[in-house]
């Protein structure tokens, strides 16, 4: 039996496993390809300063605040890099961010980051952060 493949608009949020496909994609009329094909994916990874972690716990309210601010089509998820597994009862060991940004061009990812408080604050190390084209074929919660 082949696994159902699902496919979304880019009003629906993912909120069960989603096999994503611009190709296959059935026409409806409320699928937009115009809205789709106008954002690349982009995977981000964004290094800490060394001995930055006080600083990213500082601001890190402020950091959050700041990602409801933009589209929702614009973080498509993100999070702590970690230097080992959490341990229970034990703050994170984190060391940087790596997230997927939904955005027309690099430029328009470069100038979001600029802006972020977490490279104003120097938490994240902008001179070492990569900006990766990236398409997903997965994306599911944990």
């Amino acid at each position: 039996m082949r696994p159902q493949r699902s496919y979304i608009s880019a009003s629906r949020q993912l909120t069960q496993p989603t096999l994503l496909t611009r190709s296959f994609a059935p026409a409806r009329s409320n699928f937009s390809t115009t809205r789709m094909a106008a954002l690349q994916e982009w995977l981000v990874i964004a290094p800490d300063f060394e001995g930055a972690l006080q600083k990213r716990l500082a601001i890190r309210e402020e950091h959050l605040k700041g990602l409801k601010k933009d589209d929702e089509s614009f973080w498509l998820w993100g999070g702590a890099m970690l230097e080992e597994p959490p341990k229970e009862g034990e703050m994170p060991k984190m060391k940087g961010s790596a997230m997927l940004i939904g955005a027309k061009t690099r430029e328009e990812v470069v100038e979001r980051l600029k802006s972020d408080v977490y490279v104003k604050g120097e938490v994240w190390d902008f001179s070492k952060v990569q900006i990766i084209p990236f398409k997903s074929a997965l994306r599911k919660p944990l």
